[in-house]
């Protein structure tokens, strides 16, 4: 029974600590509004936050999204690649350089 209790106030704890991360939490920028439209639906800003990532790397992750019921067009692509590139890469990495990018968007386009 004592076990139900940690587990529930784990799980809680879990919930508040995404709900502080809110769109408060997000850098200004073009992609922001969609980012926080579609990509905070299913999950909190804290877990974009917390995880700087390559271009290559986070259109793995938006694929993967794609792929469990994110919804975005050709042009809400790009721009939340651009954000999330400039805004969560790994630190030191320079998105210019990343321009050279393979990687595709949700239409199968090369984005820039």
């Amino acid at each position: 029974m004592r076990h139900m209790g940690l587990a529930s106030l784990a799980a809680f704890c879990t919930l508040m600590a995404g709900a502080a991360a809110y769109a408060g939490d997000l850098p200004e920028g073009p992609g922001e509004t969609v980012l926080q439209t579609v990509c905070t639906q299913c999950h909190a800003a804290s877990v974009i936050l917390a995880q700087p990532r390559s271009r290559d790397e986070w259109a793995e992750v938006i694929a993967r999204m794609i792929g469990s019921g994110a919804q975005l067009n050709d042009d809400e692509y790009g721009l939340v690649m651009d954000y999330l590139t400039k805004h969560f890469g790994p630190p030191g990495h320079d998105p210019a350089a990343e321009d050279q990018s393979t990687a595709k968007g949700a239409g199968g386009k090369r984005i820039k």
